[in-house]
């Protein structure tokens, strides 16, 4: 689980580092499973979730210096892997 309380922002007034953007919280999963086969040997395979509810969240704003666009967290992503060791 990964959990913030928002970056500093400025205020539509033009108050720098004035508010901050709403609190979050991210649940991550991953799951590791190793494998041995015959003639291959072990290998390990690998899944993981990310941002599993597919909260949407502000990362930064467009008021920060030098940002002129807002920044939003990645939606719901899934990851798989196989390592093979020689």
């Amino acid at each position: 689980m990964l959990g913030g309380t928002g970056t500093r922002t400025t205020l539509p007034g033009g108050t720098p580092n004035g508010a901050s953007l709403a609190p979050y919280v991210q649940v991550n999963l991953s799951i590791q499973q190793q494998f041995k086969l015959p003639f291959v040997g072990a290998f390990k395979f690998r899944f993981d979730l990310i941002n599993l509810f597919n909260e949407i969240y502000l990362l930064r704003s467009s008021t920060s210096l030098g940002a002129f666009t807002p920044a939003y967290a990645q939606g719901r992503t899934f990851f798989a892997g196989l390592t093979k060791e020689f």
